[in-house]
């Protein structure tokens, strides 16, 4: 995935399955922006895999392309036994009910000029579903994110905290009884104190609902209890996959290492920042040759600047996109 490999498992159970996702966007002067650079991937029917890294590194891009939320510019992203990517119109619509997203920002993502429970049954009315079957389904899910549809139904996102507004989001998505759940960044404009709240949410309508989900954050430590596996990406490309447990304990990529070195123990307001110097992130316009981590690795050589990593199982299920891991260095 940072390279020319890949981190497909050998696993029957393989629900959605990307392979070499390009994802770039004009910038103007003949120029474009490398968002995301052939980056390959499963994820597994039920379980969480989160993807972390920082602002920039195509995490978010890559969660709305496996949507089609805009389409990819290459690549492919398969949904089962059905290639998503080659889907136009109503065959696309019809796959897009089992892929339902949750945004960053809980209340800006809801109309505001519509009542709660109209926003929250829009996908079922859409669909055809009969009155019946909608007041059904939307009382349902009102109730499993603990919520009195009576009580609460007929008010606008604005009487509602961000916190009651994220849960109001994860019902719509329920709603639709969707396969996979990709979360982009769901807690972070929420307090600490209701960030666990959702995360327990979510944790337990994946249970009940029997979800598959992307778990999209910069917050190490929300990723590390949600997560049965985790995705490090930087600058459009992936550094590392692992199972949750194994990268936190022992990070074979210098940059997760350098990820998880600078989680914060004591400060809570302090904000996640690598600690790789005063080296910023190159741009995503004319990202570095080679690996794109080197102009910040401590580790990099001359062959990091000529040659592109290839991602490589160093451990079952274990990928790393490293010429240099540090293999037991943790």
């Amino acid at each position: 995935m940072a390279g020319t490999g890949t981190a497909h498992l050998r696993d029957d159970d393989v629900l959605l399955r990307v392979e070499e996702l390009v994802v770039e966007f004009p910038a103007g002067k003949g120029r474009r922006v490398h968002a995301v650079s052939g980056i390959s991937f499963d994820v597994l029917e039920g379980e969480t895999l989160g993807l972390v890294g920082e602002s920039g590194c195509g995490k978010s891009t890559t969660g709305r392309a496996v949507i089609q939320l805009p389409a990819p510019t290459s690549g492919t992203v398969t949904l089962g036994d059905v290639e998503v990517s080659g889907l136009k119109g109503e065959a696309l619509r019809q796959v897009r009910s089992e892929l339902q997203m949750i945004f960053q920002d809980p209340i800006s993502s809801l109309n505001p000029r519509r009542k709660v429970r109209e926003s929250v049954a829009e996908g079922l009315r859409i669909w055809g579903r009969s009155r019946e079957e909608v007041d059904a389904k939307v009382a349902e899910v009102f109730d499993a994110v603990g919520m009195n549809v009576e009580l609460v139904g007929d008010r606008r996102p604005n009487e509602f905290s961000g916190g009651q507004c994220q849960r109001i989001s994860i019902a719509r998505a329920l709603a639709m009884d969707p396969k996979i759940l990709i979360c982009d960044e769901p807690v972070s404009a929420l307090d600490v104190s209701v960030q666990a709240q959702v995360i327990n949410l979510l944790e337990d309508m994946k249970r009940r609902y029997g979800l598959t989900m992307i778990f999209i954050a910069h917050d190490l430590g929300v990723v590390k209890s949600i997560s049965d596996r985790v995705m490090v990406m930087y600058l459009g490309k992936v550094c590392e996959v692992a199972p949750s447990d194994e990268l936190f304990a022992d990070p074979q990529h210098h940059y997760s290492r350098l990820l998880i070195e600078s989680i914060p123990s004591h400060d809570p307001d302090a904000r996640l920042e690598p600690a790789t110097g005063a080296v910023e992130m190159p741009s995503p316009i004319d990202p570095p040759s080679g690996c794109r981590f080197r102009t910040r690795c401590p580790a990099a050589q001359d062959l990091c600047s000529s040659t592109e990593p290839e991602l490589r199982e160093v451990r079952p299920g274990h990928f790393v996109a490293c010429h240099f891991p540090e293999v037991g260095g943790r």
